[in-house]
């Protein structure tokens, strides 16, 4: 008889797994190590060795983890030093205010608060020079070496005058004022001892251009001499404002130049072999978004990045890469409380869980209620510890009391998804719409329950009035919440790019409970 742990003691991961390392301890590194499975298409020494900087892929798909996972594997193999920015939590909106101030002489803003096409891209270079200095004075191991050239550059860096000592973001931006920065250095020390000149605007107040400032940093930067020191910056949570909004709109502009600046900066470490690493992880949503801001990213995107899928062709699902992680969780937590004899993965399924649930094997039907995400296989665990902490295995009752909540949270997070493309209200109006629905539909029956509903909801009403179904129903195949059924079976996760719109469609199967789908007795139980 296997000896099988209680659900509560099992280490199933958090759904943001920046929160699975907060202690930051060897113990809490060493078991995210061994708990992480690395995606089948992913390399990590790809994004060691700077050959690669972007992860992509849709929410929920593993980007913030293999950011992790890649930061302990430079530390551990590299003894490299890692940092990371999180662009949703760390920048405030009065982060990203001083971000347009000092953007001024580069970006023009009307009083509509529509962006011409200019950039933000030398305000998230000046941002990562300073990083750089940053980092190197508070670290013992120096990125390049302390001579003549690094004195040049982290004099020209430090010398304006900021925005912010108090916010750690503000405190990295120089205060204009007119396209000018003010210089606070001692110009006599910076002239003679360093030999270098400033071309002034107004030399009596000592302001010069702030245009010209970022150029002097550029060509002092390719000046400088390496160490073996290696500094990895992460820059992760590339997420969008809700809805379509002033804020909306700078954000775009703000993750665009970023993802381009990210570019720019990797390239002249790799030109000049600089110790330096640059890797961000975008989300798909936001790359669609992104890619009608009027500048080219899916080149760079492309070619230096790579896209975390979990998709299985055909095969056992017992062997699906999304199982593998359940027994990788349960295996690396036998090994934290010391079992003497961890347990195989066909040992896991006989201990943890039953041979059936429903009609379907214990891995199949866990597969069924995701969206082929890792973060589905984390919210199952976590909801079924929660409501069931004393019992030994996953069974059949554990999965069919917790189905109503999962569905719930599923839903929850896909409708933060759909604001990225509808209004708070537009969102409302598709929840009307959907909820009580038959499944499957074919497209008129589905404009056929609009034109009834439509009358009974005014959020759904607006909806309609503003979008043709088809679009509605494009979108919501895109983040998951419908797919073509029958015969032909499409899920945009997994990997197929349309809803064939003539098709039948139904609503993915873990909604079910949430929307209380009607299902007729004649359909197939085949998804």
């Amino acid at each position: 008889m296997y000896q099988a742990l209680q659900l509560k003691d099992l280490i199933v991961g958090k759904i943001d797994a920046k929160n699975e390392l907060i202690e930051n301890t060897d113990q809490e590194k060493e078991r995210f190590f061994d708990s992480f499975l690395i995606p089948e298409n992913i390399i990590v020494e790809e994004y060691c060795e700077g050959r690669r900087y972007y992860i992509t892929g849709l929410k929920g798909t593993g980007k913030t983890a293999l950011l992790r996972y890649i930061a302990l594997e430079a530390e551990k193999k590299l003894k490299a030093n890692t940092v990371f920015v999180l662009f949703k939590s760390d920048f405030s909106d009065e982060d990203k205010a001083a971000f347009s101030r000092a953007a001024n002489t580069f970006l023009a803003i009307n009083d509509a608060g529509q962006y011409d096409e200019e950039d933000f891209e030398n305000i998230w270079q000046w941002f990562f020079h300073r990083q750089i200095v940053m980092i190197s004075k508070n670290n013992k191991n120096m990125f390049f070496n302390d001579d003549i050239n690094w004195q040049k550059y982290v004099s020209c860096v430090t010398a304006p005058k900021l925005e912010n000592e108090k916010s750690n973001i503000i405190s990295l931006l120089p205060k204009l004022k007119r396209g000018n920065v003010e210089i606070t250095a001692n110009i006599a020390d910076i002239q003679g001892k360093l030999g270098m000149e400033f071309e002034w605007d107004n030399e009596n107040s000592k302001q010069l251009k702030f245009s010209k400032l970022i150029k002097q940093t550029n060509d002092l930067f390719i000046k400088l001499r390496p160490t073996n020191n290696r500094l990895y910056i992460f820059i992760d949570e590339l997420e969008l404002s809700l809805g379509k909004t002033k804020s909306f709109k700078k954000d775009i502009h703000l993750i665009r130049d970023l993802i381009l600046a990210v570019h720019n900066i990797n390239i002249i470490s790799r030109q000049f072999h600089y110790p330096l690493y640059f890797i961000t992880a975008i989300r798909s949503e936001v790359i669609t978004a992104v890619q009608s801001s009027g500048k080219e990213i899916n080149k760079p995107i492309s070619d230096f990045g790579m896209s975390v899928k979990w998709q299985q062709s055909g095969g056992n699902p017992s062997t699906h890469p999304l199982i593998k992680i359940i027994n990788k969780k349960i295996q690396a937590t036998e090994k934290y409380l010391s079992f003497q004899s961890i347990s195989s993965d066909e040992e896991i399924w006989q201990k943890y869980f039953p041979e059936k649930i429903d009609i379907y094997t214990a891995p199949d039907y866990i597969l069924r209620r995701t969206w082929y995400r890792p973060r589905d296989i984390v919210r199952i665990l976590n909801i079924a510890q929660q409501h069931f902490p004393n019992e030994k295995v996953f069974s059949q009752q554990v999965f069919d009391t917790i189905n109503k909540e999962y569905s719930a949270q599923s839903w929850v997070e896909l409708a933060e998804e759909l604001k990225t493309t509808y209004s708070e209200d537009e969102v409302g109006g598709i929840k009307k719409l959907l909820t009580s629905m038959q499944s499957p539909f074919t497209y008129s029956e589905i404009v056929q329950i609009a034109t009834r509903k439509r009358e009974l909801y005014s959020e759904l009403d607006t909806l309609l009035n503003k979008y043709k179904m088809g679009d509605i129903l494009s979108v919501l195949y895109r983040v998951g919440i419908i797919g073509n059924t029958g015969e032909r079976i499409r899920y945009s996760f997994r990997g197929d790019d349309e809803l064939v719109i003539e098709g039948r469609m139904k609503i993915h199967d873990p909604l079910w409970n949430f929307f209380s789908v009607k299902r007729p007795l004649r359909e197939a139980t085949k998804t």
